[in-house]
């Protein structure tokens, strides 16, 4: 995976401004992020994603909220590290 120094953000709707219902907008996000990695030129798949930091921020619309989620890739040869490596 060579996405180093590469950033991806994804903005998604909800027409909900409750939180137990913005699970479909996160997981379109997330979705997206690999779709724009792969755009960019990387093999990416979602086992990609483990092990990494993505950030997410919502904002209030005035029909629900805007979830924006964005991830800056790891350089890592080894993009899904064994659980012990993440464990909080």
């Amino acid at each position: 995976m060579a996405t180093a120094d590469k950033k991806f953000t994804v903005t998604q709707e909800s027409s909900s401004k409750h939180p137990p219902d913005w699970g479909r907008a996160m997981a379109m996000a997330i979705s997206e992020l690999v779709d724009l990695a792969r755009e960019a030129g990387d093999v990416v798949e979602h086992e990609n994603l483990y092990g990494e930091d993505l950030h997410l921020f919502v904002r209030e619309t005035d029909d629900g909220v805007d979830i924006t989620m964005s991830w800056t890739p790891k350089d890592s040869q080894n993009p899904s590290p064994s659980r012990s490596e993440w464990e909080i």
